[in-house]
């Protein structure tokens, strides 16, 4: 399999297979925009977040709530995150260009074989090595919600970037609940409360199936501990 392209997606490659590229990409510019107007009204709350360079591990419901308290919260906005292809991917991709991130992108919905998933997961480990922070959606890009998948694992390793649980609560905020993810929209002046898991660290020998409930149990800790603090602040 060849690697994957990584960066922002090229207007003339994609518009000629996905039509109205031009509108997606228009799209993701005002997103971009909205994510910036969200990170400098909201009200943050939680411990200090690390600046180190890690692997942010998150659910997919919290895409968007990740990118406006990254781009608020770390130094160096320098991540790369995966993306999927057709008129949604082009705009993910302009948003995050415009954000100073880049990606690494999927194949098509159904077509990736497990060998080319793991591939996947190793091209996205020698761009961590190149010095990049990452960001992955456990349980994406398609589900189920909330259920673990090993891909994060797998860069870690690879890699030897350790993985960093993310949690965010927002309110108010819009919930998509017609997706399969719930997917949350963070709100302008919005409050916000970062939470961050214990750091998990995956060796070079270490098997990668047992860790994956691991995973699981600190993101759904992180989770519910954010939830908890924002009901208290």
């Amino acid at each position: 399999m060849e690697p994957p392209p990584i960066g922002p997606a090229r207007p003339s490659a994609q518009e000629d297979r996905i039509r109205f590229g031009w509108l997606a990409r228009l799209l993701g510019r005002l997103m971009g925009a909205y994510v910036k107007l969200v990170a400098r009204t909201a009200r943050f709350s939680g411990p200090p977040i690390t600046q180190d360079q890690v692997i942010f591990a998150v659910w997919h419901e919290s895409n968007l709530a990740t990118a406006v308290s990254a781009y608020r919260l770390r130094t160096d906005n320098r991540a790369i995150v995966f993306s999927t292809r057709g008129f949604r991917g082009i705009m993910m991709n302009t948003m995050l260009d415009s954000l100073g991130s880049g990606v690494v992108t999927l194949p098509a919905e159904g077509m990736a074989t497990r060998v080319e998933a793991a591939n996947l997961a190793r091209v996205m480990a020698r761009v961590g090595q190149s010095g990049w922070s990452l960001v992955i959606s456990c349980d994406g890009p398609w589900g189920p919600r909330r259920v673990a998948k090993p891909g994060a694992l797998i860069v870690a390793r690879e890699s030897g970037i350790p993985i960093q649980p993310w949690a965010i609560s927002v309110r108010p905020t819009w919930r998509f609940r017609g997706r399969w993810d719930r997917h949350i929209v963070p709100l302008p002046f919005a409050r916000m409360h970062v939470e961050q898991g214990t750091q998990l660290q995956v060796g070079k020998r270490d098997r990668i199936k047992p860790l994956i409930s691991v995973l699981q149990g600190e993101l759904l800790r992180v989770a519910e501990r954010a939830d908890r603090r924002m009901g208290g602040t």
